[in-house]
């Protein structure tokens, strides 16, 4: 039996641990706080579950993903907050629309199920939306959950199925002999395992650096603000094509907005905290196209760390001395894809190399080439 320590609880880690622990791993998950915990991605995700604008390289594992999360609630045997209502990506130019229409093409291209929608049919399948919006691209069977019950809801499946897991004390992979031999816990104890997982987001940076390793993993804080509850106004996601917003109606009545508005860092890193200057422009940005918006309150604001890659492309495989892997810097899109993923390492951890992750190799910035398949979108929405 192949025995693995999963270091990091969030979406990423718990999705990891628990497809290990169904394929018959023996797996122990580590975290230095709970599954999810303030301040890593996970907990500062906004939740969506979007497949459209995604780079060609993850086409196949988001379409995967999108099957796997009408069955997860089932399957994890936990309310994870899932809500499929679609998701409009909007242009409110004829410039903007040719941008559009390359995305849908290049989703198409790919067997996303999208559709390009007039002005005429956004009013009718999502009101409210501004008459500035005059095309949109529509995949309606993306949609958002929580995902702190997502990631709480691998983690305790993953304990069904024989997994342990250890919260409150943090690790680090365990090098003897020039290979990973297991973790080292804070105060000296040694656990021993065939492999470690660094799936700790941000966090993963200073095991990386502490071990020599050259991967350019770095990470920023993302903030969010939402408003406090609202009744129903908004069923789907709403983005657009010139304006930088994510915005979308939690089931409790929030209306969250998030994008690609930086925190700022605070106290001892990835600790961060939102900056207030921007809070009423990311407000604004969202109500210029869902003007209903500008007539609520803002009821909270949140900020968090997010690992970062240099291609928006996730670091996934074996990294450094034998027995070491990494899953870390997916660039604030993992969340949709957290189920494929976690089956994807498992098998390959447990049966060999899986197709689908070999663009995301780590060692593919050792001769210094950038990809040159990225999708800019991919680092928009949350």
């Amino acid at each position: 039996m192949t025995s693995v320590a999963v270091i990091g609880s969030g979406v990423i880690g718990a999705s990891i641990a628990y497809h290990l622990a169904i394929r018959g791993a023996e797996v122990t998950l580590i975290d230095r706080a709970t599954p999810a915990a303030a301040p890593s991605a996970s907990w500062a995700s906004a939740g969506g579950l979007r497949s459209q604008g995604r780079s060609p390289a993850e086409h196949a594992i988001t379409r995967a993903a999108a099957r796997r999360w009408r069955e997860l609630p089932a399957e994890l045997d936990a309310d994870l907050g899932v809500v499929f209502g679609g998701h409009l990506h909007v242009a409110e130019t004829e410039a903007e629309s040719a941008v559009l229409q390359a995305r849908i093409d290049a989703d198409r291209c790919g067997g996303i199920d999208v559709e390009r929608l007039d002005s005429a049919s956004i009013a009718s399948l999502v009101p409210g939306v501004s008459q500035a919006a005059i095309a949109g691209a529509w995949t309606p069977g993306d949609g958002q959950a929580n995902p702190v019950l997502t990631a709480h809801g691998f983690a305790r499946a993953a304990q069904r199925s024989g997994a342990i897991c250890i919260t409150g004390r943090q690790a680090v992979p365990d090098i003897a002999d020039e290979k990973c031999v297991g973790v080292r816990m804070a105060g000296g104890e040694k656990r021993p395992a065939d492999i470690v997982v660094m799936a700790a987001g941000a966090w993963s940076m200073d095991m990386i650096e502490s071990l020599g390793l050259r991967v350019p993993l770095t990470w920023r804080g993302l903030q969010m603000v939402a408003s406090h509850q609202a009744p129903p106004m908004l069923p789907a996601t709403l983005t657009a094509v010139g304006r930088n917003f994510s915005l979308k109606q939690s089931p409790s009545g929030e209306m969250m907005v998030g994008g690609r508005w930086f925190a700022r860092p605070c106290g001892p890193a990835p600790w961060v905290e939102a900056v207030s200057e921007q809070t009423i422009l990311q407000w604004q940005s969202a109500s210029a196209i869902f003007p209903a918006l500008s007539g609520l309150t803002m009821g909270r604001v949140w900020a968090g760390a997010e690992a970062q890659s240099p291609d928006g492309h996730p670091f996934i495989g074996r990294c450094g001395p034998p027995g070491l892997y990494l899953a870390a810097g997916f660039s604030n899109h993992g969340f949709q894809i957290s189920p494929v993923i976690g089956e994807c390492v498992a098998e390959d951890i447990l049966r060999g190399e899986h197709a689908w992750l070999e663009p995301f190799r780590p060692d593919r910035f050792a001769h210094g080439a950038l990809s040159a398949d990225v999708s800019t979108t991919s680092l928009h929405a949350r």
